[in-house]
């Protein structure tokens, strides 16, 4: 799977010190993230509902998102930006960003729902199959041309994924037909 990742995303990389490190910084946090919501909502004595951590998490997010944006100098470029634009944009522009909201708030809702029933390591192989599919998407879409050594790590990908949940889906297998001969023996 991370063969094939990497062979789809291969080229030519260009990138900024700034963005590398924003990049690694939010792939750790992205991945720590992932782990600690799986953990709070079900190792705890009283496991946390999706909304509750949202309820939690958001604020957070938010000055978090502030501080940076502000720290970048991205607020005031937001600001200068905002202040040109007619009024009817700047509606128009409020909408847009309260629909991505509105987005944002349910990809994290049916995120945490999933985690909740599977795994970190199961949600990380779906981010990375995602990956692999706007590729497609963006194939198919945009026209874009991707390289021979980008199709060959997409198909890699792929089927990685696929190998990942037919494994995943056996162990689960095993596991009800563990559970229901402990059953059968207790009952006995």
């Amino acid at each position: 799977m991370v063969l094939g990742v990497a062979l789809a995303t291969a080229g030519d990389y260009y990138f900024t010190l700034l963005g590398f490190l924003l990049t690694v910084l939010g792939t750790i946090l992205a991945a720590i993230k992932t782990v600690l919501t799986n953990t709070m909502q079900k190792s705890l004595s009283s496991p946390l509902h999706p909304l509750d951590l949202l309820l939690r998490m958001s604020p957070l997010a938010f000055v978090q998102c502030l501080f940076y944006a502000t720290l970048l100098g991205e607020t005031n470029e937001l600001l200068a930006f905002v202040n040109h634009l007619p009024l009817h944009e700047q509606i128009k522009l409020v909408n847009k960003l309260a629909v991505n909201g509105v987005v944002a708030f349910a990809l994290n809702y049916v995120s945490f729902t999933a985690n909740r029933k599977t795994s970190p390591l199961t949600m990380t192989v779906a981010a990375n199959l995602k990956q692999c599919l706007l590729i497609i998407l963006g194939i198919w879409v945009f026209r874009l041309h991707v390289g021979y050594l980008n199709g060959v790590g997409i198909c890699i990908a792929l089927l990685g994924g696929a190998w990942y949940a037919k494994v995943e889906l056996a162990g689960h297998k095993r596991v009800r037909l563990g559970q229901s001969i402990d059953n059968g023996k207790n009952m006995v």
